[in-house]
């Protein structure tokens, strides 16, 4: 018998069966995993399986490879703390459902697993727009960072300055300094400052629809391609509200 007890993140719920639910979940320490809940859609228990909520999970299975069976308690649902802000439910349900299909299985991402229970946390508790904005942007980068297409932020791509670094090449991923990608300007993607200093309080809404750009064109364009995968639909949604800011 297989088990284990961890920290989860519940990730999406799908019906199986007529009453149960097959959980998609990331834990702290198992990484991304499937079970069944048993009479997971009823009413009693389909408050504490919705997605962006946090729990204690137990999961089993005969063999390390089965789908298992899940239990779940403690459940803090943070998607029904921000149903009132059409903008944070949409950021919220981008993130759980990017880490559903970028991440591969049973792969431990601890540190991607706490930045983005601290997001969660955050959105929830109503901090400043910008700064949330700021950790969702983050967010993406994580995950580009831990599926093997991160971004490279160290120095120009073309002179090896580290020194007015404002664009990203849409090929290599490679941060470019203003004199090096003068040239080329229209071709290039824009680096905010909130991407290439984490510390950096975005001032306006547009630098973080420049870092949305960002990473939106490394996940849509070049991660999911490579994982024949299909985005979120939500993702394009949350870009829609995004728009509109």
């Amino acid at each position: 018998m297989q088990q284990y007890r961890d920290q989860a993140l519940i990730l999406q719920v799908d019906k199986f069966g007529d009453h149960d639910a097959i959980v998609h979940f990331f834990t702290e320490t198992h990484g991304i995993n499937r079970g069944v809940v048993k009479a997971g859609l009823s009413s009693k228990r389909r408050a504490a399986l919705q997605p962006a909520t946090l729990v204690d999970a137990q999961w089993r299975a005969r063999l390390p490879e089965h789908l298992g069976t899940l239990s779940v308690e403690s459940a803090q649902g943070f998607g029904a703390m921000v149903m009132h802000d059409p903008l944070a439910l949409a950021a919220v349900g981008s993130a759980m459902g990017l880490l559903n299909i970028m991440m591969a299985e049973r792969d431990p991402h601890p540190e991607l697993f706490h930045e983005a229970v601290d997001f969660l946390r955050h959105v929830a508790a109503g901090v400043e727009k910008l700064v949330w904005l700021a950790e969702y942007v983050r967010l993406e980068l994580a995950l580009l960072e831990q599926a093997g297409f991160g971004i490279d932020l160290s120095s120009c791509a073309a002179t090896g300055s580290v020194e007015d670094l404002v664009y990203v090449s849409p090929k290599s991923g490679r941060v470019v300094s203003r004199a090096a990608g003068a040239a080329y300007h229209d071709r290039m993607l824009a680096l905010p400052e909130c991407v290439r200093d984490p510390g950096h309080l975005p001032d306006s809404m547009q630098e973080i629809r420049d870092g949305l750009t960002l990473t939106g064109h490394f996940i849509l364009s070049r991660m999911l391609p490579d994982l024949h995968r299909k985005p979120p639909a939500i993702r394009a949604h949350f870009m829609d509200l995004m728009a509109r800011q």
